[in-house]
């Protein structure tokens, strides 16, 4: 063991052991799920795992978690250990399970100089996916009763929640953290925004903050959430112009926070296409699954990008891929757990039935740049600015995907974008007024029918309630 060398990483990696300075650069701003994480960290002894795409702000959640562990709950830094598995000299010993028993081994006598096993420590690894048997490591000491207070990151979602299915059941809580949602871009960019006169920043702030807190009420109690909102319905009018011309960037410029910065549309979507496209798919996929056939794998992913928003027959896939129907499962799997897609599943009775998915990208802008895709091809083309908005859509519904399930309906000419099942109620949501008839809405029992317009006013018949789709947004 070479003592030395581990003890210079991990004070490499935990600078806050030396000073607490170290942590000043922090981005202050916090992530929508940010207070759920935390408050997770601090209440429950369960390990706590955050799952997400590549570059989508995983690392910053962790240094911000140390940050107010250390600033806000008064945790001595000395107890606050983080690991990253994007460090040559820890990955190079990936296959190595004595080699993370040695690092705790060093950091017990001389960082901590107690007991281990009686102090409770707050341990963070990052991308931990690249640690081959990191269940086994964290199962034992969990399982043997350490004070360990586990928190991890990943950016292959199936790499970390397949293996905590199997080994890990009831002892892991995984917060999936998504690219940010056009709430998160408005809010983000207001605050830092020193053009914005300070009196309208801050009207226009206090308005998001209040308004996007009644969105958590859509789902779980929407009569509340249709008498709660008419007082903001005003003020909404008021905004919603300056709130149009953010969404018609964010169109274009997408969810990844790191892209916003960079100067030139050319720059930007080589970017997103080195860090979202190549790192995953060349990458990540081909160390975790070993996959050879990288070029059929991208193939299929730009298949789903061109026609996005579009119904697939699994049966057509496999004839277009030319491979067996299990492969192809695989690879859209991969695709899906690679946080590079969504599929839904079309509302069958007969489950034996669904050989259809509809396949949603997790980021607009990783379409744009592949596509090469400028503000005006997408809002001077209706039929494609609705596919945007649909896509954006389902990425604001599956932030409540732990409480509702989501389904798609087509038959012939009927159709129906989404079907939401929350507790024992059906709810539709439909884009651009697509008329779901009387005999659909006795099939499934609707309590309430969602309606995402491109009008401008929010209006409830009887139980139909009509969103202006910038309102919608800016809810959820």
């Amino acid at each position: 063991m070479d003592i030395q060398l581990i003890k210079k990483t991990l004070e490499f990696y935990n600078p806050w052991w030396k000073s607490t300075q170290s942590l000043n650069e922090i981005p202050v701003f916090r992530r929508d799920i940010y207070e759920n994480i935390f408050e997770s960290v601090n209440d429950i002894r369960q390990i706590v795992s955050i799952t997400g795409p590549r570059r989508v702000g995983k690392t910053t959640i962790l240094r911000q978690l140390i940050s107010d562990l250390i600033f806000e709950e008064k945790i001595d830094p000395l107890k606050i250990i983080y690991l990253s598995m994007d460090d040559p000299y820890i990955y190079s010993k990936s296959s190595d399970m004595e080699f993370f028993d040695n690092i705790l081994s060093v950091y017990e006598k001389f960082i901590l100089r107690g007991d281990l096993e009686k102090t409770k420590v707050y341990f963070f690894i990052d991308e931990v996916h690249k640690f081959k048997e990191w269940e086994l490591f964290l199962k034992k000491y969990y399982d043997r009763g350490y004070n360990i207070k586990f928190i991890i990151s990943g950016s292959v979602s199936h790499s970390i929640l397949g293996k905590s299915q199997e080994s890990l059941a009831g002892r892991i809580k995984n917060f999936k953290v998504y690219t940010f949602s056009f709430y998160e871009y408005l809010f983000y960019k207001i605050s830092f925004d020193d053009k914005l006169d300070l009196p309208l920043k801050e009207n226009l702030l206090k308005f998001l903050k209040n308004i996007h807190s009644l969105g958590k009420n859509i789902f779980h109690n929407t009569n509340l959430f249709v008498k709660e909102i008419e007082p903001y319905l005003l003020d909404f009018k008021f905004y919603e112009e300056e709130i149009r011309n953010y969404f018609y960037e964010y169109l274009v410029i997408g969810g990844f926070i790191e892209s916003w910065s960079i100067s030139g549309q050319g720059m930007r979507y080589e970017y997103l296409y080195q860090t979202q496209i190549e790192k995953v798919l060349l990458q990540d996929i081909y160390i975790l699954e070993d996959i050879k056939n990288t070029k059929l794998l991208a193939s299929l992913f730009f298949k789903f990008s061109e026609n996005f928003v579009s119904e697939f027959s699994l049966n057509s896939l496999v004839k277009d891929l030319n491979l067996h129907r299990d492969t192809t499962d695989r690879y859209i799997n991969l695709l899906i757990d690679s946080n590079l897609i969504f599929s839904l599943s079309k509302y069958e009775e007969n489950l034996n039935k669904n050989s259809n998915i509809k396949v949603f990208l997790s980021d607009i802008g990783i379409r744009n740049s592949i596509l090469k895709l400028n503000e005006e091809d997408i809002i001077g083309n209706k039929n494609l600015f609705l596919k945007y908005i649909e896509n954006l859509v389902l990425l604001s519904l599956v932030r409540y995907s732990d409480s509702i399930d989501i389904n798609y309906y087509r038959e012939r000419e009927k159709e129906i974008n989404f079907i939401l099942k929350y507790s024992s109620f059906n709810v539709a949501l439909s884009i651009d007024g697509i008329k779901i008839n009387k005999t659909l809405f006795n099939k499934f029992k609707f309590e309430y029918i969602f309606n995402i317009t491109m009008e401008d006013d929010f209006s409830l018949d009887s139980n139909i309630i009509n969103f202006p789709f910038i309102l919608f947004f800016i809810l959820l």
